[in-house]
């Protein structure tokens, strides 16, 4: 069975995938981003390290990020779940806008940046979770304004891989919560109707940070994939 390899999403660390890995049936390990402001520059670096065929598991900017990986590199992919994610690369407007939040992040500070990511990316039944919020908070502080500011400007480069979709082959199990104002469920069904082995799953009282809204969904889902669609998979290799 692939190993699983989970990449975290913007401000956040290998920690936000603890509560789904705890039920996972598979080995696996989250990796954190490398500090960079070129998204080319992360995607060569995690392809450089990347076992031959592993699963990549990657949420909001791992969910790019494991998109890339897979066009360049296809041979040593056997697998993709994306999370909150979308093929397409930022408008001029959206690329402008991480601009605008990394400078009002650096007059506010880190806590006021926490609040406001727990205030829009958590869904409305998460949002009054104290502990939730408190983790959000913590990641923040360890990854910091400066890793923030420079992730931003990476994904405000990253390319757009809509074009490259029909050629990733692998299976690949999409996933969005109901909630998620940042890559709406619709995102997510378009994205796996493009894939030629997509599949799209919808996660009920979740917002853009499913991985810690609802673990344990996540992490069935995470699991029926891997008996399911990855068997087959290799079986039709």
């Amino acid at each position: 069975m692939p190993r699983l390899l989970c990449l975290p999403g913007l401000l956040c660390t290998p920690d936000v995938f603890a509560g789904v890995l705890e039920d996972a049936d598979t080995d696996s390990v989250a990796l954190a981003l490398p500090d960079s402001d070129s998204f080319d520059d992360i995607a060569s670096s995690l392809v450089s390290s990347l076992p031959d065929r592993a699963v990549l598991v990657g949420m909001s900017m791992g969910g790019y990020l494991a998109l890339e990986i897979a066009r360049r590199a296809p041979d040593r992919v056997a697998g993709l779940v994306l999370i909150g994610c979308t093929a397409a690369a930022d408008s001029e407007k959206a690329a402008a806008q991480r601009g605008k939040v990394v400078a009002w992040a650096r007059r506010e500070g880190i806590e006021e940046l926490a609040t406001s990511i727990c205030n829009s990316l958590l869904g409305p039944a998460s949002r009054d979770n104290a502990e939730l919020r408190a983790s959000v908070a913590r990641m923040a502080r360890s990854q910091g304004l400066d890793v923030f500011a420079r992730h931003q400007a990476a994904l405000a480069g990253r390319p757009d891989n809509s074009a490259s979709l029909p050629a990733i082959t692998c299976p690949v199990l999409v996933m969005a919560g109901a909630d998620d104002t940042v890559t709406p469920p619709q995102v997510g069904r378009d994205l796996a109707d493009r894939l030629p082995r997509g599949r799209f799953v919808e996660i009920e009282g979740a917002g853009h940070l499913a991985v810690i809204e609802r673990p344990a969904v996540v992490a069935a889902h995470l699991n029926a994939f891997m008996r399911h669609d990855m068997k087959t998979g290799a079986a039709a290799q």
